[in-house]
């Protein structure tokens, strides 16, 4: 088991380098390749509220866990108000760790969010406003951010007369936008503008759900690149697709996924359901790995 030193004076460990605005911090997680994102807050807050994809990792048992942490890969790191994140810090500091960073506190991650992050065509606008003011009940649009990845969403609007409490609150081109804190880092790059068909739409250019097309072949593709992987990486794995026959697909898992105790759940129960949801005609998914080469993965579960 890892022993945590108090830091002496002189110690070289600068703690500013490892310091990341909320901004920063969304932004690494977004465009690392591995990002292992965890909430040092007790198991109850995570569980209340919580960032999409962040692992509970409470700072009392911090130490006690570090022997399982990834020397591979970015590790991002939020606590509370107590300074449970500089804690951390020194811990992995003091340990060999560099590929860490960490914003000061959950709340934090909230304190930049403003109306640069969305923007509202004008057309879109005029339509908004002739709504608002036909129906005096209502206060704005909610944007419902549905995540199906750590850097995937659907982005839905309604109309409501109040939001839910656990919404921030935009003022954009005069129209008030709500949306769920926990799922504020969906929303940097967010457009509301009509569609081709006319109606009002969400979507952010980075994060949202491409829609799928084309080939059997492609539409799964296109769902491990931009869903299932992304997924995955947060554990280490990957999954990559070997071939298609009689509309089933044969896939093989890498990283921390092969040799995984749980890989047969993360097939039938993750991997599989969320294929066949997006894709009526798939028949079904089938690992070809050899898990007998596979290291023990960070994650089990």
């Amino acid at each position: 088991m890892f022993k945590f030193k108090d830091l002496s004076e002189g110690n070289d460990f600068n703690i500013a380098e490892y310091r990341l605005s909320p901004h920063e911090f969304f932004e690494k997680r977004r465009t690392s390749k591995r990002p292992y994102v965890f909430d040092l807050r007790s198991s109850e807050a995570h569980e209340a509220e919580n960032i999409p994809g962040s692992h509970s990792l409470p700072i009392e048992h911090f130490e006690t866990s570090i022997y399982q942490m990834p020397f591979a890969g970015d590790i991002l790191l939020y606590g509370g108000e107590d300074g449970e994140v500089l804690t951390a810090a020194e811990i992995l500091y003091d340990n060999g760790f560099d590929s860490f960073s960490f914003t000061d506190s959950y709340e934090a991650l909230f304190s930049n969010a403003n109306t640069s992050y969305l923007s509202i065509t004008d057309s879109a606008g005029e339509q908004i406003n002739n709504k608002l003011q036909s129906v005096d009940a209502l206060k704005g649009v909610q944007l419902i951010v549905e995540p199906t990845s750590p850097l995937k969403a659907n982005y839905q609007l309604e109309f409501v007369e109040s939001p839910p409490e656990s919404s921030i609150q935009f003022k954009v081109a005069g129209i008030l936008v709500f949306s769920e804190r926990k799922n504020v880092s969906y929303l940097e790059g967010t457009i509301i503008e009509i569609n081709e068909d006319g109606d009002l739409e969400a979507r952010n250019p980075q994060l949202s759900i491409s829609k799928l097309s084309g080939s059997l072949e492609d539409q799964i593709q296109l769902m491990l690149d931009e869903q299932v992987n992304p997924m995955l990486a947060s554990h280490g794995g990957n999954v990559m697709l070997e071939g298609i026959k009689d509309s089933a697909a044969y896939v093989r898992f890498g990283g921390g996924c092969q040799g995984c105790s749980m890989i047969d759940t993360t097939v039938k129960q993750g991997v599989e359901v969320m294929l066949k949801e997006a894709i009526p005609e798939l028949v079904g998914v089938f690992d070809v790995t050899d898990h007998s080469e596979g290291e023990s993965p960070f994650f089990t579960g």
